[in-house]
């Protein structure tokens, strides 16, 4: 039947099908002897051609305004990927050099996405104030798989808006004094845990008050006895983990690929990590609402009890007084999300406090006279002696200088934005150079030295507006601010007293 149809079919077309022969492998090597292959390279080369012609036309405005920019060699599609490419150290390396070298502002390209890189306190005050770059940039969904939507996280303005405004009036001061006395027994651990190290070298200091931080703010946020000082705790290894991993991966170009990152053994551990991190926010949720349940079934309420509201309890509360609805996912995303804000950082201002402390012997006995002369060498701390201690206040004030929670921010445009002598393009992505300010000569005097006498009050007219920002700055500016106060204050005047 089939050899019918093809003698037909020769026939008809007047084909010598004897002049067939096998097509052997030599012959795809000369383009003569095969046709097809010489249209397929030409049909493949116009269609490249004119896809990447066609990528340029329509991106012409944005590489248009982008060459009024200084910035460093960025070929097409690749742009800077290879400068910026390697681990942590070498690309905040490289970006820091980049700063230092175009100051003010700049440009990169990341792949076919331009960044606009801005180290200029007015640039910062108006883009940060702007409605239009409130935007979290597509870096942070790395955190999403464990975060979820939660206010650090959360890339949708509108949804971060009705969240934020629910959520800030449950970080009062009024609520955190509840808390002083959990702030007070985690640091007097801190101390004997210091204390056992004492003559005895190096130790890493981040561990410790990161343990001690994470006992805090679990204690705070959702009721519970982590005791991360005294035993080993798997919560907060899996915590530390996670924030690893995604730091690795913000640093890392080759695992922005969701694809390739997830089938890697640092993406299995990822996922590991976060699923525990979720599964036990989500038993103690499951306690705490049947705990509320069980009052309600008794005519009781959490106001009749004299036990202070952990964070989860005052996200249930509003859901219950019908001011706002929280489903489960999203109270766990905002708790887990105030676990990392305020345990890491917390922990990170701590460490370097304590290192410069250590490093500058004669500042450590101003504090220390300072907690003698507002505390006394016998009588018990008390909440009234925190804002009395200014000398303390301008110490992290400038350790926060040197080193400041968050060295960049990235932020994206959602309309064009008007800096004054350029304009910012929609859809692009804003890198603010949070340590090249802090640490910039033209608004900080000598500013690699340690002189917390910077924040004196005669000196505060001689900051420039925006070129201190520790927690960011503007509508999104970090929310455990004063929790962050109240904590490294205490955390670091408590061992001291």
């Amino acid at each position: 039947m089939t050899y019918r149809k093809i003698h037909c079919f020769s026939s008809v077309f007047n084909i010598d099908l004897n002049m067939w022969k096998p097509i052997e492998w030599q012959d795809f090597i000369s383009i003569e002897t095969f046709p097809l292959r010489q249209f397929l390279l030409v049909f493949f080369t116009s269609t490249s051609v004119i896809w990447f012609l066609q990528i340029l036309w329509n991106r012409r405005t944005l590489y248009k305004e982008s060459f009024k920019l200084p910035g460093p060699f960025a070929p097409p599609l690749i742009g800077s990927a290879l400068k910026l490419s390697g681990n942590s150290y070498g690309l905040f390396a490289s970006i820091s050099q980049l700063f230092d070298q175009y100051p003010r502002l700049f440009r990169v390209w990341f792949g076919t996405r331009l960044f606009y890189a801005v180290s200029d306190p007015r640039y910062f005050e108006i883009l940060m104030n702007s409605q239009h770059a409130l935007k979290k940039e597509h870096l942070y969904r790395m955190a999403e798989p464990v975060f979820g939507q939660g206010l650090f996280s959360a890339r949708s303005v509108p949804y971060w808006k009705a969240h934020r405004k629910v959520i800030t009036p449950t970080f009062n001061q009024k609520i955190l004094n509840g808390f002083m006395d959990i702030f007070t027994e985690q640091s007097n651990i801190l101390s004997d845990v210091l204390e056992k190290y004492a003559g005895k070298g190096e130790v890493d200091v981040f561990k410790l008050f990161s343990s001690c931080t994470l006992d805090i703010i679990c204690e705070t946020a959702m009721g519970v006895q982590m005791k991360a000082q005294s035993t080993e705790s798997r919560f907060a290894e899996q915590l530390e983990k996670v924030l690893e991993i995604i730091t690795i991966r913000i640093f890392n170009i080759f695992y922005h690929w969701d694809f390739f990152f997830n089938l890697t053994p640092l993406g299995r551990e990822f996922r590991v990590a976060g699923k525990e991190l979720r599964a036990f926010t989500k038993q103690v949720l499951d306690q705490k609402k049947a705990l509320k349940e069980g009052r309600k079934t008794h005519g009781l309420t959490l106001e009749s009890t004299p036990k202070r509201l952990a964070f989860l309890d005052l996200l249930l509360d509003i859901n219950d007084s019908g001011e706002f609805k929280f489903t489960d996912e999203e109270i766990m995303d905002e708790t887990l999300t105030l676990l990392f804000a305020g345990s890491d950082t917390t922990a990170t201002v701590d460490s370097y406090t304590c290192t410069m402390l250590a490093m500058h012997e004669d500042i450590q006995e101003k504090v220390l006279a300072e907690i003698l002369d507002v505390v006394g060498p016998t009588e018990s701390v008390g909440l009234d002696h925190l804002p009395q201690l200014k000398y303390l206040e301008r110490v992290i004030k400038e350790t926060m200088r040197l080193f400041p929670i968050a060295a960049i921010l990235v932020r994206k445009a959602e309309e064009n934005i008007d800096i004054g002598d350029h304009i910012i393009l929609k859809d692009c992505s804003i890198v603010f150079g949070i340590l090249n300010v802090h640490r910039n000569e033209k608004y900080w005097p000598q500013p690699n030295k340690f002189d917390p006498d910077r924040f004196l009050p005669e000196n505060a007219s001689a900051i420039q507006p925006g070129s201190y920002l520790p927690f960011s700055y503007g509508p999104r500016n970090c929310i455990v601010t004063l929790f962050q106060s109240n904590c490294t204050g205490w955390v670091t005047f408590e061992p001291h007293h």
